[in-house]
């Protein structure tokens, strides 16, 4: 996360975004071995088919988001080729934090699991996030793209600079004959000229 990631972002927008980004996705296997300790959801050893407090808990439909959200879920880990759940971009990361978030809500689920998942996928990549951290993000994203446009001011005027020089001093460096007047005209001209008028 940089100033330009968050640029158009307010603080708080940018922590809700961030904030359940893990470092990487939430590996299939490990979390349908984790469901299956927690006694909370588990295959069929003849079926193949889900079962568990879970699946029950999805089919009661007493809160149909975080039933929509489960079976979102399952529906990825019965995938073939599904490998991980992409909790480490978004919109997953936030429809993973929404569903555990849910859950305990209702008491499916308690803090500890929610931290199981996090850690298969390596923890929160912006742990401790919050408003203060990213607004010094954007205090110092801000002051560099304030010295980055200084630089590039100071270029462009170093090369009008020897430009002019090149036009109006240097031959009198190479002139025997040029006087304090000539210089005086010169360095007038030089400085007439040094800011380019603006274009048509």
């Amino acid at each position: 996360m940089n100033y330009n990631d968050i640029k158009d972002m307010t603080n708080e927008e940018a922590v809700v975004y961030f904030g359940p980004i893990t470092m990487s996705y939430v590996p299939c296997s490990d979390l349908e071995n984790l469901l299956g300790w927690a006694d909370l959801a588990k295959r069929n050893a003849v079926s193949g088919a889900w079962e568990g407090s879970l699946l029950d808990f999805m089919s009661s439909e007493v809160v149909p988001a975080i039933s929509d959200g489960l079976r979102e879920l399952f529906s990825h880990l019965n995938k073939p080729r599904s490998v991980g759940c992409d909790t480490d971009s978004q919109p997953w990361a936030s429809k993973m934090a929404d569903l555990l978030s849910g859950l305990e809500a209702v008491a499916m689920i308690d803090s500890q699991f929610t931290a199981d998942v996090v850690a298969l996928a390596g923890g929160y990549a912006y742990a401790d996030l919050d408003v203060d951290a990213v607004q010094l993000i954007r205090s110092e994203g801000a002051q560099n793209a304030l010295d980055q446009e200084a630089r590039e001011a100071f270029d462009v005027n170093m090369v009008r600079y020897n430009e002019l020089y090149n036009i109006y001093i240097a031959p009198l460096a190479v002139d025997q004959d040029a006087d304090d007047s000539s210089w005086v005209t010169a360095l007038q001209a030089m400085s007439d000229n040094f800011v380019a008028p603006p274009a048509e």
